[in-house]
């Protein structure tokens, strides 16, 4: 085992793994992606290499291609976590747990909520309340996992990680583009896992990361990175990632530049970074059909306004009827989509498209105190260290963007934010 536990701890793991995971995703493989992530879990478990590599799995795995009908997602995720599940229950249980974590404890009580709020599930939408629950339970799971089997300065393999996320992601930005039939792209980037949309949030969740791993390696190319990242994000046309990014932007650099300690590189550095942003955003507007969905997109907003979305007052003023119609603990975890479908929306809703009315009409009050207690706990958690508040800018983000999409209900930003929140720096390593 000992040349398999060489590999997971090198430095040829991640890129080949990230590899993997773009070739799968090109050719629509959803089995292979599934079967090697499965595998190098095990493998990591068995042959005793550190844990943090699940993560790198765990990230790639992401971004692969998902087919979006539940029967072509289940026999093989299935067959995976019956094969995955017992041994990670056990590489957690064989020592002891500590529990004693107030992320954890507020993981708890969100899990709780969603438990109390199968009270008001009709029999048909007991499924979604179900699947609520579960996932729930699973967010709690993997908090605890990743925080009981953390090690000194794995904290840094997470900003590591951030960013060979955000350049797989660029990458299958570009193919996508390459075999774009379309004249005009506008609003319309799908990459098999994600929309515009998601893929906005989860840029906002990456920027923070991967320049706390330039300011905590000093590595030149990981601005050009992220020069690239920010230009994608501009790329999604997403209003609720273009208001964060500009509220965040400022503070994010103000306080940088009070802590870092070379000041003159990271002056040099932010050069840097902006030179890379502006040639990336002039490139994609020298293509015409970038160029015109730009162009046509900020025009459409100007005369609409741009935050004047009548159809998304209209979710909201529903959301807000059925908390009144259950205002204690809610229609029920998960139970967003049903609803929506029940008060004549269309079928791809799925959520309220504000995490304050997703939380009180499908957990009522007792899941927005839940929710507002995790919050809480993540700001009070995450003090002092540069990684720390790079988390502290990505759960803000969240915050933000969440106001007018659903950001915190997300599985796939939740599962990133968890695994950050996980590797936070205590107070005993800063000391």
């Amino acid at each position: 085992m000992k040349p398999i536990k060489n590999f997971f701890e090198s430095k040829y793991f991640p890129p080949v793994t990230y590899l993997i995971t773009l070739v799968c995703w090109y050719f629509q493989l959803q089995t292979p992606a599934i079967i090697y992530s499965a595998l190098a879990i095990a493998l990591t478990i068995i042959s005793g290499a550190k844990r943090i590599n699940i993560v790198t799995v765990v990230f790639a795995g992401l971004i692969n291609y998902r087919a979006t009908s539940y029967e072509t997602n289940f026999w093989p995720l299935l067959l995976a976590g019956i094969f995955i599940l017992p041994l990670a229950v056990y590489d957690l249980v064989r020592k002891k747990i500590n529990f004693n974590n107030p992320l954890f404890i507020a993981l708890v009580f969100c899990f709780l909520a969603s438990l109390f709020s199968l009270i008001n599930i009709p029999g048909e939408f007991l499924i979604y309340g179900v699947i609520g629950i579960l996932q729930a339970f699973a967010y709690c799971y993997l908090f605890l996992y990743f925080w009981n089997k953390k090690e000194k300065d794995d904290y840094r393999r997470i900003g590591e990680n951030a960013v060979y996320l955000s350049l797989a992601i660029a990458l299958q930005i570009i193919i996508f583009l390459i075999q774009y039939k379309g004249d005009v792209l506008g609003k319309r980037i799908e990459l098999g896992w994600s929309a515009s949309n998601s893929l906005a949030m989860v840029y906002l969740l990456l920027i923070p990361l991967a320049f706390y791993a330039y300011l905590d390696t000093g590595k030149w190319h990981l601005l050009l990175i992220l020069g690239i990242d920010i230009a994608a994000l501009f790329l999604t046309l997403s209003k609720g990632a273009y208001l964060a990014f500009g509220i965040l932007l400022l503070p994010f650099f103000v306080y940088i530049s009070r802590h870092v300690k070379n000041k003159s590189q990271f002056r040099k550095g932010i050069l840097v970074l902006f030179s890379a942003v502006l040639i990336a955003v002039g490139i994609m507007f020298l293509i015409p059909g970038i160029r015109a969905g730009l162009i046509g997109y900020l025009k459409q907003m100007a005369e609409r306004g741009w935050f004047n979305d009548q159809a998304r007052v209209k979710i909201y003023r529903y959301g807000l009827d059925v908390f009144k119609e259950f205002p204690l603990f809610g229609s029920g975890a998960y139970t967003a989509k049903p609803y929506l479908i029940e008060g004549g929306f269309r079928a791809e809703l799925k959520h309220y498209h504000n995490y304050v009315i997703q939380n009180l009409a499908t957990l009522g009050i007792c899941g927005l105190l839940a929710f507002g207690y995790f919050i809480f706990q993540i700001f009070n958690q995450a003090r002092k260290h540069p990684y720390n508040i790079a988390v502290i800018f990505a759960a803000s983000a969240m915050l933000i963007h969440g106001l007018v999409d659903n950001t915190w209900h997300n599985p796939l930003i939740m599962i990133i934010m968890l695994i950050y929140l996980a590797f936070l720096v205590c107070p005993k390593e800063i000391d």
